[in-house]
């Protein structure tokens, strides 16, 4: 091979990473609110959340340009698990103000949700709230960020379609498919 051909080849393997690793930073910044609050919500301390979040970067740098595009949140979130459950490995034991999983008070949030709307008192219950932030955290980043966006931060669906660069009935419609999927994470919760 020539010279110029071999160049020509580095200056596309150059293009194709620096193309990979800017999808990479993409997806990272579009998912890490999500998986912070993912991680925030099962180590129960900011500083150690933060600490982990730069773990995550660093892991994420290193080895996300070999993940596929479309998998890139999927691969982060296993990177979050993963640090997370090897904290607690480490630490051999949670701290009681970390929420466990409650499959009997999430399953039966999961069907009052399907058929009624939880009063306020009910939200106001700690153990509510535990398992209800363990399923929230278990949705993909877009369908976090509109469930919170809406319910706990009080945005309209107007202010959350411009946000994600769609119209009201665009998010109406993401929104519901969202309670759905936070149903059924709620129902999963073991």
């Amino acid at each position: 091979m020539s010279v110029s051909g071999l160049t020509r080849e580095l200056a596309i393997d150059i293009r194709t990473a620096r193309r990979d690793a800017a999808a990479m930073e993409a997806a990272f910044d579009r998912c890490s609110r999500a998986l912070y609050r993912y991680i925030a919500v099962r180590v129960g301390d900011a500083h150690l959340a933060d600490d982990m979040m730069q773990q995550l970067w660093l892991q994420a740098r290193t080895n996300g340009t070999v993940v596929a595009e479309r998998e890139l949140e999927f691969w982060l979130r296993g990177i979050a698990r993963n640090l997370v459950r090897s904290h607690w490995r480490r630490q051999k034991r949670r701290p009681k103000h970390v929420p466990l999983a409650d499959a009997s008070l999430a399953a039966e949030l999961s069907e009052r949700l399907a058929s009624e709307e939880l009063p306020a008192e009910t939200l106001e219950r700690q153990e509510v709230r535990d398992q209800l932030l363990l399923a929230i955290t278990e949705l993909s980043s877009d369908e976090q960020e509109l469930v919170v966006g809406h319910y706990f931060e009080g945005r309209s669906l107007v202010e959350l379609g411009r946000m994600m660069g769609l119209g009201p009935r665009a998010i109406e419609g993401r929104l519901y498919r969202a309670r759905q999927m936070l149903r059924r994470k709620l129902e999963n919760l073991a």
